[in-house]
């Protein structure tokens, strides 16, 4: 355990410094410039964002996942809800072809597109974009949507987008994680170099968890011959009920996993 921690530690230190160095390409304003496409390396978070097995649905399985420390901290009555979701295959929004909300969306290919007052992302899964506005405040909390409300800033070369105003309905992935409408997301994406974009994100929704959590990946440019493509989803499909016929995550996912006092149970 002792050399794993140095082991960790020692590449943080070596990304840190390879990120301070780097001084990305600019835009005609003098802005750090992310535009192009992109693709994320995530871990399998779509299936789960915890580590997870191999399954039918879990994809080829994470040892990692993209968690800190690999635990989610549920208040307990959200983690029952999470083992419900796991045994209802129906309540997974992704199902529907909806918009799958922040950071969910992050996990699939997409195309930036920059000006000093706003920053579009279009992603390739599910007709999703959003509107990062630079300027102006979050509108107020009546209004809520699948992908929030995203405001920016630049700190250095770190655009920095502060996520609010998100319905209860996206979810963080297929293995029953969700969030409550208090959901908070602070996203970090800074230029390691000028084909890699390190992700770090806090989140915080004190209806559903006990603290704030935080996730990391990174993205990575997409080659020239890369296209965003047109995702067509289930169009109509109206039979998500029978998922639950032929196949339940609960028996390919440990539910221990899933909170901080699991975890150490687990681990005694």
């Amino acid at each position: 355990m002792k050399l794993l921690c140095i082991a960790l530690f020692t590449l943080t230190a070596t990304v840190f410094a390879q990120t301070a160095a780097y001084t990305p390409q600019r835009t005609p304003e003098g802005l750090p410039d992310l535009e192009g496409l992109w693709q994320p390396q995530t871990n399998g978070a779509a299936y789960s964002i915890l580590p997870h097995p191999p399954g039918f649905l879990l994809g080829a399985g994470s040892k990692v996942g993209i968690v800190e420390g690999g635990v989610l901290p549920y208040q307990p009555w959200a983690a029952e809800q999470v083992k419900y979701r796991l045994e209802h295959m129906e309540t997974d929004p992704t199902g529907k072809c909806h918009y799958e909300g922040i950071p969910h969306a992050m996990y699939f290919a997409f195309q930036i597109f920059e000006n000093p007052n706003e920053i579009a992302i279009v992603h390739e899964n599910m007709h999703a974009y959003r509107i990062i506005h630079m300027q102006g405040q979050h509108p107020p909390k009546e209004y809520q949507a699948w992908m929030g409300d995203s405001r920016g800033h630049w700190e250095g070369n770190t655009l920095v987008v502060d996520v609010t105003n998100n319905n209860d309905k996206s979810v963080f992935d297929m293995a029953g994680h969700f969030h409550s409408d208090a959901l908070h997301v602070v996203e970090r994406f800074t230029p390691m170099d000028h084909d890699n974009i390190a992700y770090d994100v806090t989140l915080d929704d004190p209806k559903a968890f006990t603290r704030p959590f935080k996730m990391h990946f990174s993205f990575k440019r997409a080659p020239k011959t890369f296209q965003i493509m047109e995702a067509g989803c289930f169009e109509g499909e109206r039979d998500q009920v029978h998922f639950n016929d032929t196949v339940k995550l609960s028996e390919h996912y440990d539910h221990e996993l899933n909170t901080e006092a699991g975890a150490k149970k687990g681990g005694k």
